[in-house]
């Protein structure tokens, strides 16, 4: 699995293994993106743009996730630091957006 990801993603489990006392290898095994007894990915909406890419597979739950990649070296690579980023983003977005609407609120009431 290790073959598959970024280097940056390495590093990210690299420092959470130096963290949690683990190798880096038991951070890997953990973090996986499909289930253990999944056999098949289903996957849409592949976007390449450059050296970046993303598509969304289904998760073992039967949800639509988006998977970023990175072109290393000529070779495709799971960016698995590229996902926790988006997922962070995607949080930090959510939260601002519902802050602004009670700051809003804030202001309409008399």
């Amino acid at each position: 699995m290790k073959l598959l990801l970024s280097n940056e993603t390495i590093k990210m489990h690299e420092q959470q293994a130096k963290s949690q006392g683990a190798t880096l290898d038991e951070i890997v095994k953990r973090e996986t993106l499909i289930g253990q007894d999944q056999t098949a990915v289903d996957y849409r909406h592949e976007k390449i743009d450059g050296d970046k890419a993303t598509l969304e597979f289904k998760d073992s739950s039967g949800a639509w996730q988006t998977l970023p990649f990175v072109k290393e070296d000529g070779v495709w690579k799971i960016d698995k630091k590229g996902y926790a980023d988006q997922q962070a983003d995607d949080i930090e977005e959510t939260q601002r957006k519902r802050l602004d609407e009670l700051h809003n609120q804030g202001l309409q009431q008399p």
